[in-house]
């Protein structure tokens, strides 16, 4: 396939203009123009109209593309809208490919009508040779486009661990969720298992939430929602771990704990949320949970390990409320 740079060479060169504007791009600052006139004199200025593809990702580019005026853009894939940066005039694009010799990375289309000074692989490497400026301007470029690199690389990394926690985080309470807790509870069950360590899980439901949405409203639901959640995550060590299941429903992990001490804890806990008073607009309320608190078995399954904790605090609830069970 013929490189698209050359296609449009061929068909829109126009003469060269007076060298002296080129001493205000950025690769000829300090260069002695009239020195190297003859490799000037091998390179072509070029028009490009709007939505033009300069460089497709793939080709085997052989040209560096200086930016005399419009502007480009820079796209990761092929066929994206999304652009990864915008280049205008003194600018250049296509300089990596031709120093790592490596075909283009990404696609580069005009992105208004633009003229640009082409400049030939085997020029780029005779202009290094003959002028120490030049040579030490693109230096400049290269490590310009790594530093730009190295923050979007950041930004990226930035954005996919803010994306990573919000995918683990309940917004609302700040505990781990879901599924953050399915994923860890799998872990820390083989672990345990395998190095015959006890861990233990409470589950716990507040009692007559659906009052309280139904009496209060939601937003001093969700206030009780934070206020347990808060509380339940200064009750527990930093090795263990808290988690909003869904709805009105917690669940704790802790790790070197067995049934007789998780059960303690779960005391604990429930005695805790007793004495919290939650103010709304015009009085305190006070609220309370049951909980069912289960001790991982040898060969158990982590499904049948929170079966068994969420059966126990069904019968917490059944034997009135307010009130741990443990497993049978």
């Amino acid at each position: 396939m013929a490189n698209p740079a050359e296609q449009t060479l061929d068909q829109d060169s126009l003469p060269r203009s007076d060298d002296g504007r080129y001493a205000q791009l950025a690769l000829f600052r300090g260069v002695d123009l009239n020195a190297v006139s003859h490799l000037l004199d091998a390179c072509r200025e070029t028009r490009f109209r709007a939505g033009e593809v300069i460089l497709a990702r793939g080709d085997k580019n052989s040209c560096l593309f200086q930016v005399l005026n419009g502007k480009l853009e820079v796209q990761i894939h092929e066929n994206s809208n999304s652009s990864l940066i915008t280049l205008g005039a003194g600018a250049c694009v296509g300089e990596l490919s031709i120093l790592s010799g490596v075909d283009a990375s990404a696609k580069v289309v005009a992105l208004t009508d633009c003229e640009l000074l082409v400049i030939p692989d085997d020029i780029v490497w005779s202009f290094t040779n003959s002028s120490h400026e030049f040579a030490s301007n693109l230096l400049n470029v290269l490590a310009g486009r790594v530093r730009a690199d190295n923050q979007r690389l950041i930004a990226s990394i930035d954005a996919k661990e803010r994306y990573k926690r919000v995918s683990r985080v309940d917004a609302l309470t700040g505990l781990f969720n879901r599924a953050w807790f399915d994923d860890v509870l799998q872990r820390h069950c083989q672990r345990a298992q395998r190095e015959n360590i006890a861990l233990s899980t409470i589950f716990i439901d507040i009692d007559h939430f659906k009052s309280i949405n139904d009496s209060y409203g939601h937003l001093v639901g969700d206030q009780v929602l934070r206020a347990i959640a808060a509380r339940l995550q200064q009750g527990i060590r930093s090795i263990d771990a808290a988690a909003r299941y869904g709805g009105e429903e917690f669940v704790l992990l802790l790790f070197g704990i067995n049934l007789s001490e998780a059960r303690e804890i779960a005391e604990r806990l429930r005695r805790d949320i007793n004495q919290l008073e939650i103010p709304t607009d015009d009085t305190l309320i006070n609220v309370s949970f049951s909980a069912g608190v289960a001790q991982l078995m040898h060969d158990e399954t982590p499904q049948t390990f929170v079966q068994a904790a969420d059966n126990a605090m069904y019968r917490a609830k059944h034997a009135g409320r307010n009130q741990v069970a443990v497993r049978q």
